[in-house]
């Protein structure tokens, strides 16, 4: 994973990187029910997410990660054919570092979760494969001492798109919103946001350190 640049694998993957200072902020004025299929995709991400935090609450516990000391940065890239029987695509892994080596098997995983964009691309025409249009979606997730953050951006055919898709979204995640959640899962849909700039949508989850600490605290439920 360190060492590729672009290649064509068996599996899906993201984006560009991007520029947030200009986010374009979506005033909802439609209202519309968030289709079953983004409410999957915003239920695997939390989920994805809260499996991962798991794996370092556990880690912590365990004395194996140090929240002071402990960092890691990932990022991936894909185009992904939208053909109904070839799941292969161009794959390109930018960033993966971390200070402990004992959190590999976990990032791994974890960034193979992320690497399909949750399916809330748009199919768009590509020069990376003549003739057949492709998804484009990219993430980057890192803890740096600071705060965990995770970043999920995708590739929409037109700005209305994007912001109608990021107006949904964030509906979406007030659905989840529920007494019965975790404390990681509450706090994982607090601290997330989604926000369109041109033609992209970008799904931002930020936990800062302080409240990491809490969530991996010995008497967290």
């Amino acid at each position: 994973m360190a060492g590729a640049v672009s290649q064509v694998v068996a599996s899906a993957a993201l984006t560009r990187q991007f520029d947030l200072k200009e986010e374009i902020e979506y005033t909802d004025g439609l209202d519309i029910k968030p289709p079953d299929t983004f409410a999957d995709s915003v239920r695997v991400y939390l989920e994805d997410l809260e499996f991962f935090l798991n794996g370092l609450r556990r880690l912590h516990a365990d004395g194996k990660f140090d929240i002071d000391t402990g960092k890691f940065e990932v990022a991936q890239s894909t185009l992904l054919p939208c053909t109904m029987s070839n799941r292969a695509g161009s794959y390109t892994a930018e960033k993966f570092f971390t200070s402990d080596q004992l959190l590999r098997p976990g990032l791994e995983r974890f960034s193979t979760l992320l690497t399909d964009g949750y399916s809330l691309q748009d199919c768009l025409p590509t020069d990376r494969f003549p003739g057949v249009e492709a998804t484009s979606s990219r993430f980057e997730s890192r803890f740096d001492g600071r705060e965990f953050f995770v970043e999920v951006a995708v590739r929409k055919s037109s700005p209305e798109r994007a912001l109608w898709l990021a107006g949904v979204l964030r509906e979406t995640l007030g659905v989840f919103r529920k007494p019965s959640n975790t404390p990681i899962r509450s706090s994982l849909i607090d601290n997330t946001s989604a926000r369109a700039r041109n033609d992209q949508v970008f799904v931002v989850t930020r936990l800062p350190r302080a409240g990491l600490a809490s969530l991996f605290a010995k008497d967290a439920k």
